[in-house]
């Protein structure tokens, strides 16, 4: 039996400030979590019997 390994070597020496900037521009616009919670909201799945869904759109 043969045993490869790598070495670890860590590329990323970003600061915390570069991180948190980085990890701002991630999240969703306004009007992405608005379309998101309209879906939510118009959106209804029941469970009718083991492992079977009813699916449908109230709109």
């Amino acid at each position: 039996m043969q045993k490869n390994s790598t070495l670890l070597k860590k590329t990323d020496l970003l600061t915390e400030k570069k991180t948190l900037e980085i990890n701002a521009d991630l999240q969703p616009s306004a009007n992405t979590i608005q379309n998101i919670l309209q879906f939510a909201s118009s959106y209804r799945a029941q469970k009718i019997a083991n492992n079977q869904f009813v699916e449908w759109f109230v709109n």
